[in-house]
């Protein structure tokens, strides 16, 4: 026990506080690149989808598997989302750094919408593969909404 209480203030004194290293540039970068690795992440992903079409039930695991990786791709997106608010809550930030963070906040929330949806569509595609619930009609009707949606926001160029 008298060990330890020695050397507490030793500890103490020589211990570096946490945030004393961190560096917002290096923070600001990391979630860009986390966001523009999302993007094209989900880009690939939905590439790889096939078009409705062809109705090929033997692919259900393939779809079921690009399902579950947007899932994966969301998560981590709002986890990353997550991580940078903690790590920017002990620092002093300016103007500039706020309106950026701002505006990386703004683009994960809108790519988190955006892999969400398209994985909604395919999800309710794959439920209604073998009957006609879940029209052409409407599978192209949300695929055009989606489409809308990530060119507003210019999202993907």
């Amino acid at each position: 026990m008298k060990f330890s209480y020695l050397y507490l203030p030793l500890l103490i004194i020589w211990a570096k506080p946490l945030h004393a290293d961190i560096d917002i540039n290096e923070i600001k970068d990391n979630m860009y690149y986390e966001i523009v690795n999302a993007k094209k992440k989900y880009q690939s992903i939905k590439n790889n989808f096939r078009s409705p079409y062809i109705n090929n039930i033997n692919n259900y695991s393939l779809y079921t598997n690009y399902l579950d990786s947007l899932r994966i791709l969301a998560e981590n997106l709002e986890i990353n989302r997550q991580k940078l608010f903690i790590s920017i809550r002990d620092i002093d930030l300016l103007d500039d750094d706020i309106y950026f963070i701002n505006e990386l906040n703004n683009s994960s929330i809108l790519l988190f919408n955006i892999i969400n949806g398209f994985g909604r569509i395919y999800h309710t595609y794959l439920i209604h593969m073998i009957s006609s619930e879940y029209s052409l009609e409407q599978y192209s009707l949300d695929m055009e909404n989606l489409l809308r949606l990530e060119k507003k926001y210019s999202l993907f160029k």
